[in-house]
């Protein structure tokens, strides 16, 4: 029963952790740091659970985390290059009112 405390406990820490993130930077931001979980599980288990870690995991692994990444990169591209359409439709119509 101590362990399944244990885990409700850590998961809902992590869901809090997560959400107050999410509140603070937005959740790009928040979903960058999701393969580190995979990471540190993958560390924990080799390491103190003595699980094998097998190349097929690791190349699957690595494949998910690259396509986050690009995923997360080709969002903040294009919502860079919505802002400066922004920025500058809020200029051309700001000079076309200055002309009488």
């Amino acid at each position: 029963m101590k362990l399944h405390m244990q885990g409700i406990v850590g998961s809902g820490a992590g869901y809090l952790i997560m959400t107050w993130c999410v509140e603070k930077k937005g959740p790009v931001f928040t979903a960058a740091f999701i393969p580190m979980m995979q990471i540190m599980v993958a560390i924990i288990d080799f390491f103190f659970l003595h699980e094998q870690i097998y190349l097929g995991s690791v190349l699957g692994s690595v494949l998910m985390i690259l396509g986050l990444y690009l995923l997360l990169w080709g969002k903040k591209r294009d919502e860079s290059s919505v802002s400066c359409t922004t920025t500058t439709d809020k200029q051309v119509d700001e000079q076309a009112d200055d002309k009488p």
